[in-house]
């Protein structure tokens, strides 16, 4: 029959019919062991030493093209001009089958089929046993679950004798947080409070260091309880227990702002942080002052997480979300019903709680707690066009994408099988999107260096390059096993790249040298978090990354970024951070165990990038000029253009041909 295909899958005729809507494959499929395609890829390997790898071509779009060829082309080695050996057998595209470790190898299944799938989520580490006998889940993004992990794989493939054991560093390590709840009739501890001009000049420190998050305080309110607590602290103190906690809380974070030191006893200003906790009620008393309970909550959460009690804040953030989703909070509250404050307070406080708990999500690799088709609430930006508010949702926007890269690139099951590069490319054009109103933003608002260098400006562009480094992440991890998984003869080389997995890479370690840049130029004027979690998180999984790189693709780093993480670390020391020291010695650790294991300086392995590539880091200062706040005064948009962005996902859609 003569039909036109309607182009869609199923087929509309299919569709009608309600038949199944199958192609039959082309060429008979077969079935090997997996450990002969091993020695297939291995000697593929070994060809492509013999050789020199020509520049990339500027690939064309081509549209309406499959989600199989889409890999293929992105993936294969021969596709970039690679000779693949004769002896191979041919058959349609690579398939792993479940059960039976053996894989279906067609003529696209080279070297490049390891980057089908993201090692980090759900493999044979996804629960790894403590040295105290307990079993901990390795949540796929988690930075601390990725140091796990790859000192794991390292430590299967060196000698005993250069082995050090993982120093694992469990939750609760750097300082434990201890304190006795309060029954309700008992009478709050009102003793040793600092007096009212330093409580205020606390608050003040510390509406300066959380930025964006300090909207979850109504300002005013909080002012009048003050006033009020000096006035009687036991009455007040008794009959608003739960704002009593907010007011502890701040001072636990200011005193640990300001002082900036830590011993034993923990960071300044823990003891106020024990008291706070000591007066949130069980789970079952939290719902009779919503808005109070839902601050206690966050703030306590992000204190555990400054003190790396990573498990605790992810369980008080989720609290938090609860109370918010059983008061309707993160739905829309008209004005003309709940009144116009209330209608804003509830606003602020549930998108705080959203960003946080995104943050956390990713940061202990669990599952995101509220889907973004149940809110209905507005962004701030909808009726308040002010800088706060276009910086608070574009932070927003951030999470939500955060949201979705936890929920694709590090998806599970069969809808995820083989779709970690169709995945990333589409994080890439999303972050495409976004950087073009970051930017935006940034040369609206930020104009000169000194400008670029606030607090503000600084957030949003560290957030955008984490999410850049936490995309890319799961291939690195491809590509350290790949590079593990080969005989010791071949370690003393890098392993080939294709050009679109190069690229790939290329965009990670400019957003993580970009990360590790910024930081240090502000750890130089002073400004480091030392105690707030986001700057360390960033800078560890920044250094991580690189670390494992330098072992991967050597000739794609450039700066002093070695020189750059430990300037930022001992800056983060030398201020008091708990935690600092903890992953300082985790990279040593790293370091020492990856040395026998990096390979000799090969720029031949890695395919040249094209001119419009290199350029993607042109905001960094260089190693030998003086870190200063002229640094702020180049292009600091977010280090990627959208432009090259989206053509870093187009050269995924095509055959790379080299």
């Amino acid at each position: 029959m003569k039909l036109k295909c309607s182009g869609t899958q199923p087929c509309m005729r299919c569709d009608n019919q309600r038949k199944i809507c199958n192609f039959p494959p082309e060429e008979r499929m077969i079935s090997v062991p997996e450990s002969y395609l091993r020695q297939l890829e291995e000697g593929c390997s070994i060809n492509h030493h013999s050789r020199r790898s020509g520049p990339i071509q500027e690939p064309s779009v081509r549209e309406h093209i499959s989600e199989s060829h889409l890999e293929s082309s992105a993936l294969n080695p021969s596709a970039t001009g690679d000779a693949i050996d004769q002896s191979r057998p041919t058959g349609s595209s690579p398939q792993h089958t479940a059960g039976n470790d053996t894989t279906q190898i067609g003529p696209d299944a080279g070297n490049g089929s390891i980057f089908r799938h993201n090692p980090l989520a759900d493999n044979d580490y996804t629960f790894a046993k403590a040295p105290d006998g307990r079993y901990f889940y390795m949540g796929p993004s988690s930075s601390w679950s990725f140091c796990r992990r790859v000192l794991a794989l390292i430590g299967k493939h060196v000698p005993e004798s250069s082995y050090l054991p993982d120093p694992w560093h469990l939750d609760g390590v750097a300082f434990k947080l201890h304190w006795t709840s309060l029954r309700s009739d008992e009478v709050p501890d009102t003793t040793n409070l600092p007096p009212l001009d330093y409580a205020l000049f606390l608050f003040n420190t510390v509406k300066f260091y959380f930025g964006h998050l300090f909207y979850i305080i109504d300002e005013p309110s909080y002012l009048q309880h003050l006033q009020e607590l000096y006035r009687d602290p036991t009455t007040k103190a008794t009959s608003s227990r739960l704002w009593y906690a907010q007011y502890l809380l701040i001072l636990a974070f200011g005193k640990a702002f300001v002082v900036q030191s830590s011993s034993q006893e923990g960071p300044s200003g823990s003891q106020y942080a024990s008291r706070a906790m000591a007066l949130l009620p069980d789970l079952s008393g939290i719902y009779c002052e919503p808005l109070d309970s839902i601050r206690a909550l966050a703030l306590a959460a992000l204190y555990f997480q400054s003190i790396d009690m990573r498990v605790a804040a992810f369980q008080h953030i989720g609290q938090a979300l609860r109370v918010c989703i059983v008061q309707g909070i993160h739905r829309h509250m008209p004005e003309d019903v709940v009144g116009a404050q209330h209608s804003r307070l509830c606003n602020h406080v549930f998108w705080v709680v959203y960003m946080t708990d995104r943050e956390f999500s990713a940061l202990m690799g669990g599952p995101m707690s509220i889907r973004d088709e149940d809110i209905t609430t507005e962004l701030p930006c909808h009726h308040d066009h002010s800088l706060e508010a276009l910086n608070m949702t574009l932070h927003i926007r951030l999470s939500r994408l955060m949201a979705n890269i936890l929920t694709t690139v590090y998806g599970v099951g069969r809808d995820f099988e083989g779709s970690l590069i169709k995945n990333t490319q589409s994080i890439l054009r999303q972050l495409a999107e976004l950087s073009k109103e970051v930017t935006a933003l940034l040369n609206t608002h930020f104009q000169g260096s000194i400008n670029r260098a606030s607090r503000m400006a600084l957030r949003l562009i560290l957030s955008y390059h984490h999410c850049v480094v936490l995309t890319t992440r799961p291939l690195v991890m491809c590509a350290l096993h790949m590079h593990i998984e080969r005989p010791d003869t071949q370690k003393s080389h890098s392993i080939p790249l294709t050009p679109a997995v190069a690229s790939l890479i290329q965009s990670c370690v400019d957003s993580a040298q970009t990360v590790l840049r910024v930081l240090r130029v502000i750890g130089d004027e002073d400004l480091l978090e030392a105690f707030l979690p986001f700057q360390l998180e960033d800078a560890f999984s920044s250094a991580f990354l690189l670390h494992v790189i330098r072992v991967v693709a050597p000739s794609l780093l450039h700066n002093s970024w070695c020189e750059d993480i430990q300037c930022i670390l001992d800056k983060m020391i030398s201020k008091g951070s708990s935690v600092a020291p903890l992953r300082k010695l985790e990279l040593t650790q790293l370091e020492q165990l990856l040395t026998p294991l990096t390979p000799i300086y090969d720029p031949l392995m890695v395919p040249q990038q094209t001119d419009d590539l290199e350029g993607r880091a042109g905001g960094l200062a260089t190693a030998s000029e003086e870190p200063g706040w002229d640094f702020f005064d180049a292009d600091m948009s977010v280090g990627i253009s959208p432009t090259q962005l989206l053509d870093l996902a187009a050269q995924l859609d095509v055959d790379c041909r080299g």
